[in-house]
Formats: C-alpha cells, structure tokens, sequence
C-alpha cells in the first residue's frame, strides 16, 4: 500500500450502458440478489405490516423507481408564459409516472401482486435537473384469485385492510397536476404596504384554477386506471411572482384510485384473520 493513496485503492464504479427501457441495470441486479439471498425486506411500520397481513397480503421486498429530468420553463420564439406553464405541469406528471412504472416493473420482477404504502418524492440536484423517486413495499397476493396487474397505492397495510374488508381494492397510484399564469396589472398597486388589507385578485383566480385543474387532471387519472372512486391523500400549492404584474403557481393532488369488488355490509373474504366483535355480537 505504500505510495498508494485514495483515489488508486478505490474500486472503479462503472455504470453499465443502458436504453432507458425496461428496468435499469441496477434495478435488476437489486432484483437477482433479493432472489438469491431469499431476504424480505420492507418499509412498512409495525401496524402497516400487521394491516398487510390481515388484507391476506405478505411483503415479499422493498421497490423503488427513479428518474432524472431537466426541469424548467421552456423560452423560445411565440411561447407564452401560459404555455411554459402547461409544459412545465406535463414534465412534473412525466417524471412521476416513469418513476412509478420502474417501480411497477421491480415488483412485477420480483413476484409481486401490489406494491403498499408508496412515498413520492422529488430532490432537486442542480439548478435544472431533479430527481423523482417511487419507494414502496412489494406484497404478494396469499389467495387463488391474483389482480390481474400490480396494483400501486399510497396507504399504508391497515387502510388497505379496512378498504378490502368494506369492499373495494386499491387499484393504482392517480396523480392531477395542473401549472398557471395571470397577469393583472392591478397586483402592483394591491400588493404595496399601502394597499391595506384587500383581496390580491390575480392571486385569487390563479389559486382557483389551478386547483380545480388539478383536480380535474386527477379525476383524468382515477378513469384512465378504470376505477370507480379514489382516495385523497395529499394536496399541494405553490405560488411565485413573475415581476409585478404577474404570478404562476402549480398545484397537484395525489391519490389513490380504487374499485368496488363487493356491495354490502363487509366483503366475504377468507383473508381475515382477525374477527371483528361487531360480528360476534350480530350472530348471536
């Protein structure tokens, strides 16, 4: 080792070649050393797993999907602010659905039927690139009827445990986003320290739109997965100031699309493990 310093006693990293389809090659070697090692790992807490189990789900590995985009306001010959918004809004909704379909396509390597308690999140590593990341559990199915595609949800297991046993199923992960801009010239006198306290008109109409976009653009998603029904989980707004006359915001709505399987009281599951005293009392 002597005259060796760092940098010659480092292994060399070498990213293998690959065409941005399928898994990435890291991805499916984290797949073949989950199936060599038999390992289960999992991001579930406690009650999550506990939930999972009851719902007649096991864990079966952690997934993840990733993605980098460049991500801004594109500028060029005729394109209004208005337009850079609504491609800004369409980047946003791409670099989450490719991060979640490589998440899809991990659990679907490794045997999985669905994938539980999804976090979506997105890191920022320069100045235009950023980073949109899909984390979850991958779950197998312990019963003769399988989905016929992996299901994706942000609940956790005990919500997917009370959704099932009420008669619905998670059946994806819905995403609306919707970006904006408004030019008002009246912003610059209604937003001086002299304006008082006075409604800010064009941040009005811009917070309105793009959230009833939002929600529009969700509603979009939960149909195109072929669900009937979804279930909030988060909203978000931003807002920022174009100058003085002008402001942009995005909003987005996250979500999980779900479907009935069962009308009634509770759905006739052989996969609770757990009898409710509710059902005790009711057959005596």
């Amino acid at each position: 080792m002597d005259g060796e310093g760092p940098a010659e006693a480092r292994e060399e990293v070498r990213v293998p070649d690959w065409d941005g389809r399928g898994l990435p090659p890291v991805a499916r070697a984290r797949v073949d050393r989950a199936g060599s090692s038999g390992l289960r790992t999992s991001l579930l807490s406690v009650p999550a797993a506990v939930g999972s189990e009851v719902a007649g789900f096991t864990p079966v590995g952690e997934v993840m999907g990733c993605v980098v985009e460049r991500l801004g306001w594109v500028s060029g010959f005729g394109v209004t602010p208005n337009q850079q918004a609504v491609i800004y809004a369409d980047a946003l909704r791409q670099g989450y659905r490719v991060a979640l379909d490589r998440l899809r396509l991990e659990a679907e390597a490794i045997g999985a039927d669905g994938v539980l308690g999804i976090s979506t999140s997105v890191t920022r590593l320069d100045e235009s690139m950023q980073e949109f990341v899909a984390l979850g559990t991958a779950v197998r199915a312990e019963t003769r009827q399988r989905p016929g595609r992996v299901f994706t949800t942000e609940l956790p297991g005990q919500d997917v445990g009370k959704l099932m046993q009420a008669g619905w199923v998670p059946a994806g992960v819905a995403i609306g986003i919707s970006a904006h801009t408004t030019f008002d010239y009246n912003m610059q006198y209604q937003t001086t320290m002299w304006a008082g306290n006075v409604e800010v008109d064009a941040h009005t109409r811009l917070v309105t739109q793009v959230r009833a976009d939002a929600r529009a653009q969700f509603h979009k998603s939960v149909q195109a997965i072929g669900a009937d029904g979804a279930i909030v989980s988060r909203m978000a707004l931003d807002t920022w100031q174009l100058g003085e006359v002008a402001v942009a915001g995005v909003s987005s709505v996250f979500g999980t699309a779900i479907a009935r399987f069962h009308r009634g009281r509770a759905a006739p599951t052989s996969a609770l493990t757990i009898l409710p005293l509710n059902r005790m009392k009711e057959a005596q």
